[in-house]
């Protein structure tokens, strides 16, 4: 009788900085019900990857759940996978954090399952060749990625039914690839479909394997999913097969294949992940030229060009997203500001809150990736002012401030970093703005943790969507067709800009918030370059003091801009702005200060905009635009962050408010995002010829 073994295996994760009501609903939905179910089938064994910062919130919300699922592991039923702890890409940390994230996991899984893991799960199937010995330094013996990574390399898809071996620097790893076939039929087409594909490749001999381990969140908390996997009872009904059939489909762990048989052969793999992730991080005309372009392969069944359509690379998420960028390249600073200290409790400490940083999910975007998610950037920047609010303790403790000009996003331009004992600034040369201001007290937080509106695939996919049908409920989350409305539609423009603090622009004429917003403006001057040169750094009693220069031309007449922050030592900070005209003619026009703050959630009652020196009510939410004239101007958090944000001017001014709302991917639809405020002071000048003019703002944080 022919037969064949299968490999089965979930991978189940949340994000850090997810919202308890969010990994709630999807415990209930799907981690409780599969592992409830699963335990009635003691003859079908399993693979489970759980991260570990979802294990930690499972160990405090629903003991029970790990009770339950050590009885399946000590049972010898389920086994447990290894990985990063906190789930990040591992290519884009330190290779000292790397393996701190490995053996984490181990360590708890061993403490408090009783086994050592013999494998990885792979964090979002991200391969790069120089994680071998990573891998096998953590006493990891396998991992587990995609079948089409494997094409590369020209295997066979027939001859991968097994598993493969490869080296790097004399250390082994073992390599099982996952059936992109089983994965878009496992659940979304009726569980005989699935049977009828395993009876396909099964043989006399039974030596061969077929592995299918994905998002354990796709066996009910993907749209439509609850109802058709448990209320419709595909899983139970898959179970029943699996048993009534255990006699030629047999149900392996990954560990009992590897002691029984040996690979298939040696491999050596290119950097690569599954297909949907490289197709995302390509820019979004190349990215749906791509996608029509492999749809018309397969419904061709063009079997000798597919395998090579090769997509992008997971680290061009870093270039294509300037924020993830940011982000990331913070990480990396706090990441060698923790390595540098002296091995104590402190060090500890601050060590997890950088592993925690880690976690993958806000650094990208596609159908998944939270980089769009405000409160996920949010939960990252926390950890990593928490991380380098440790390290840098000791040596505030003498100094009032820590000033460096380094290239910290490796741009071949310097920045400058500045860090008191309440905040740190990170001033930028683009724009002479300032990309990050953190607030170290009460919830640590990153005021200009901010996001672009930019030009995506599914923008141009969902236009061109407008007239379709909806999808039937028992689709791939991959094939959901998406639409966008009237409403939003109007939304959907893209900023020429980074939205930080500080960004300078001249326009003919006042204009108005909706204008600003929907871009309906025209900046009348030209710069010589988008990045401003850092004329001077100096430390001050109470203060240090950056100067940015740059040339530029208003109708083409020659100006040089000064910007001059003063960042405080009692907080917040001031800018000078001095406008100098170079030309033999008078000159006029609208000086428009952009800022971009976040206070996380735009449409909460407790947070709004504020005005006059009593900092009375302007609004009803962050959400709302309009604008005020005076000298003071604010927002408001009465809630989460409880603190003011204070712009004052030295002239009377104009302030828009606006929200910046995003329109991105929310794995069943578009959805818009509130990301941050923007507040634009709109000053008039008038400067004669071989002028200056001057216009100060102070920005300060008080808390409530």
């Amino acid at each position: 009788m022919k037969s064949i073994n299968l490999i089965l295996g979930n991978h189940n994760h949340q994000p850090v900085g997810n919202f308890d009501f969010v990994i709630e609903d999807t415990y209930q939905k799907a981690y409780k019900p599969f592992l409830d179910l699963l335990s009635k089938y003691p003859n079908i064994k399993f693979n489970m990857h759980y991260s570990g910062a979802l294990l930690e919130w499972i160990e405090a919300n629903h003991y029970e759940h790990i009770e339950e699922l050590k009885k399946l592991v000590l049972s010898k039923q389920v086994e447990m996978q290894g990985g990063g702890f906190y789930e990040p890409i591992l290519p884009s940390i330190p290779d000292r954090d790397k393996n701190t994230q490995l053996v984490k996991l181990n360590e708890y899984i061993k403490k408090t399952f009783g086994v050592s893991p013999n494998g990885a799960w792979l964090t979002e199937r991200v391969w790069e060749p120089t994680l071998v010995k990573h891998y096998a330094d953590a006493n990891l013996k396998y991992i587990v990625i995609d079948d089409s990574q494997l094409l590369l390399s020209c295997i066979d898809k027939n001859n991968m039914h097994g598993y493969f071996a490869t080296d790097d620097e004399d250390k082994l790893l073992n390599i099982f690839p996952i059936s992109e076939d089983l994965r878009y039929l496992i659940p979304f087409k009726e569980p005989e479909e699935a049977i009828e594909y395993l009876g396909s490749i099964a043989t006399e001999d039974g030596n061969r394997l077929v592995v299918l381990q994905d998002d354990g969140e796709k066996y009910g908390s993907w749209p439509g999913t609850y109802e058709w996997v448990y209320k419709n009872e595909w899983l139970k009904k898959f179970f029943d097969i699996l048993t009534k059939e255990k006699a030629w489909i047999k149900t392996v762990t990954y560990s009992e294949y590897l002691n029984k048989h040996k690979p298939i052969s040696n491999i050596y793999l290119p950097t690569g992940s599954y297909n949907e992730m490289l197709m995302w991080s390509l820019p979004p005309k190349e990215q749906a030229v791509f996608h029509e372009t492999t749809k018309k392969l397969k419904k061709e069944n063009n079997t000798n060009i597919l395998p090579f359509m090769r997509a992008g690379f997971w680290r061009n998420y870093f270039s294509k997203y300037s924020e993830s960028n940011r982000m990331h390249k913070r990480m990396m600073l706090t990441s060698n500001m923790v390595a540098s200290m002296k091995e104590s409790s402190s060090k500890k400490k601050a060590l997890n809150y950088l592993l925690k940083s880690q976690c993958n999910c806000p650094y990208w975007h596609g159908t998944f990736g939270g980089l769009y998610l405000n409160n996920l950037r949010h939960g990252t920047y926390a950890n990593i002012i928490n991380a380098s609010k440790i390290a840098e303790a000791d040596e505030l403790k003498n100094k009032d401030f820590i000033v460096k000009e380094i290239d910290y996003d490796l741009d071949t331009r310097n920045e400058v970093y500045i860090s008191s004992k309440k905040e740190s600034f990170i001033l930028h040369s683009k724009h002479g703005s300032i990309i990050e201001w953190d607030i170290k007290s009460g919830s640590p937080t990153n005021l200009v943790d901010t996001m672009k509106r930019r030009e995506e695939a599914y923008h141009i996919e969902a236009l061109s969507n407008k007239n379709e049908n909806q999808n039937s409920e028992h689709v791939s989350i991959h094939d959901i067709v998406k639409t966008i409305d009237d409403d939003t539609l109007k939304y959907l423009v893209f900023d020429k800009n980074e939205k930080v603090l500080c960004v300078d622009h001249f326009l003919a004429n006042f204009t108005t918030a909706s204008d600003f917003s929907l871009m309906n403006y025209n900046d009348i001057y030209t710069l010589s370059s988008e990045y401003y040169n850092i004329k001077k750094i100096e430390e001050k009693t109470d203060r240090v003091q950056v100067s940015f220069e740059i040339d530029g031309f208003i109708n083409d007449k020659s100006i040089t801009l000064e910007k001059t922050y003063s960042i405080l030592k009692k907080g917040g900070l001031i800018l000078d702005v001095l406008i100098k005209n170079n030309s033999d003619t008078d000159i006029s026009f609208v000086y428009a200060l952009e800022n971009n703050i976040t206070l996380l959630a735009g449409n909460e009652k407790d947070r709004y905009y504020t005005k006059s020196n009593s900092l009375e009510r302007s609004s009803e939410t962050l959400s709302d635009f309009g604008e005020y004239e005076g000298d003071t101007f604010g927002m408001r958090d009465e809630g989460y962050l409880k603190l003011d944000i204070v712009f004052k001017s030295d002239k009377k001014t104009k302030f828009l408010y606006m929200p910046n709302f995003t329109i991105s991917d929310a794995v069943d639809k578009l959805e818009m995002n509130y990301q941050n405020s923007t507040i634009v002071s709109l000053i008039e000048f008038n400067i004669k010829s071989k002028k200056s003019e001057k216009y100060s703002l102070e920005i300060s944080k008080k808390d409530l």
